[in-house]
């Protein structure tokens, strides 16, 4: 059966594609390649895989099953769902969602047989290739969270680094970490940096138990200077030896384009009849407690506007580790949610009457009832009063209320020796897909645009 862009051949309408996949902690490459896959489709039908199809083949997913499977049916590309599908697609699979051909990325993955899970569809002639969107991946990610790590931040901004523990720095914070501090300075180390991580460190041995080998590790690595001069707290765990195979080394990053943007964003315009809802935050390790969200804030009115805060804003807000996603990554996200209307880019933190004004918004919406929710503590001051004061603020109990970054740090540190072994041979599969890419790199002259 042809696909939509099959030329010389009668096409049979609707033109179906199937596509499949785990979609454990989404990210912006999973968004891209259902709108890759969408656009050689009239219908895209989306199969996923349960919890236990995935150990059997891949290993443990972090996200839980209901989880993935809540989170498809609100993404603007996806038709139809099939739940608990076969890892390794068959005919019989495209029969059950009545699809012409399945489409895959480039990176093609092995089953429990260590053969391609696709030889199938190959050999009927029914598979779909798609790019690969490159410089991000699950792998990435949980190398990432593994590592509590975020190369894209610094903490060698003194204001940034002092205010890491919401206070200033003092004789007694200084003296209290001094074993460790006159290595480090004798680096050139900074001072306030260097503090703030080791207080970092020890805020993160409580909060997720750490292992005393690990923390210990972790202050040997900043007592040496090894973090003090990096972007980034990854550097410190860079440093362990134990785990030097968690995220790929390759110079490989996202590379944001207004193309890209062009293709996620809504052409949608709001229009006087419109009834404007606003929702902001920062939307980190987008999943279905906020696109539900989104969802229920939407109900309110008739057009959707979301504010993302930029990374620096977050970071100030939750912690140096945060965000974990950077914030064109977080936008691509957020417009693959078939909810959003329009978004703003780095949104201020407090909503303003300007902003209200300005975009015509009847109302603010806020979630509410999440297990993360709470006082956000005196470095900041009531960021919705002026909607509250105009009578316009409403909040949106959350119906995912345990899910947030945190729960999914939690789930990857109970496990953690699992997720590390199957960390390091995913690192090495990504490892020699980029190696593989440099090596066949065509010539300026004939370069695809992906």
């Amino acid at each position: 059966m042809p696909d939509r862009h099959d030329e010389g051949q009668s096409l049979e309408k609707p033109v179906r594609g199937y596509f499949d996949g785990c979609f454990d902690i989404m990210h912006s490459g999973h968004y891209n390649a259902l709108r890759q896959a969408k656009s050689i489709c009239d219908v895209l039908v989306v199969g996923v895989h349960s919890d236990l199809e995935i150990e059997r083949n891949k290993g443990l997913p972090v996200m839980r099953e209901e989880e993935r499977y809540a989170l498809l049916a609100h993404i603007k590309w996806i038709d139809e769902i099939l739940y608990d599908v076969p890892y390794s697609p068959q005919l019989a699979t495209l029969e059950m969602a009545k699809a012409h051909f399945c489409i895959h990325g480039d990176d093609v993955p092995v089953n429990s047989q260590g053969v391609s899970a696709y030889d199938e569809m190959t050999r009927a002639g029914r598979l779909r290739i798609v790019h690969r969107t490159e410089g991000v991946s699950t792998t990435d990610l949980i190398g990432k969270l593994l590592l509590l790590s975020r190369r894209h931040h610094t903490l060698e901004t003194t204001g940034c680094a002092a205010g890491l523990a919401g206070r200033p720095l003092s004789v007694a914070r200084v003296l209290e970490h001094r074993d460790m501090l006159s290595p480090a300075l004798a680096r050139g180390g900074d001072l306030y940096a260097t503090v703030a991580t080791l207080e970092l460190v020890a805020e993160l041995a409580r909060k997720y138990r750490m292992d005393p080998e690990d923390v210990e590790r972790l202050h040997s690595s900043i007592a040496s200077g090894c973090s003090t001069r990096a972007t980034g707290s990854s550097a410190v765990a860079d440093e362990l030896g134990e785990e030097p195979e968690v995220r790929a080394r390759s110079q490989v990053q996202m590379l944001t384009s207004t193309r890209r943007i062009s293709e996620f964003a809504s052409s949608r315009l709001p229009t006087p009849e419109d009834r404007l809802v606003y929702v902001s935050g920062s939307f980190d390790m987008f999943h279905v407690g906020h696109a539900q969200f989104m969802k229920d804030a939407r109900a309110l009115g008739t057009f959707l506007l979301v504010g993302i805060h930029d990374d620096a804003t977050v970071s100030q807000a939750k912690g140096p580790n945060l965000p974990v996603m950077t914030l064109y990554e977080r936008l691509l996200n957020v417009c693959a949610c078939r909810w959003a209307d329009e978004v703003i880019i780095g949104a201020p933190r407090s909503v303003t009457a300007d902003l209200l004004s300005t975009w015509g918004i009847h109302i603010v919406a806020r979630g509410s009832g999440h297990a993360r929710n709470g006082d956000p503590g005196p470095a900041f001051e009531d960021s919705y009063a002026v909607p509250k004061a105009q009578r316009i603020y409403v909040e949106v109990p959350s119906k995912w209320p345990d899910l947030c970054h945190e729960t999914i740090v939690s789930r990857l540190v109970v496990n953690r020796e699992l997720y590390l072994r199957q960390q390091r041979g995913r690192t090495k599969k990504e490892e020699e897909y980029y190696e593989a890419k440099v090596a066949s790199a065509p010539s300026p002259e004939c370069a695809v645009i992906p």
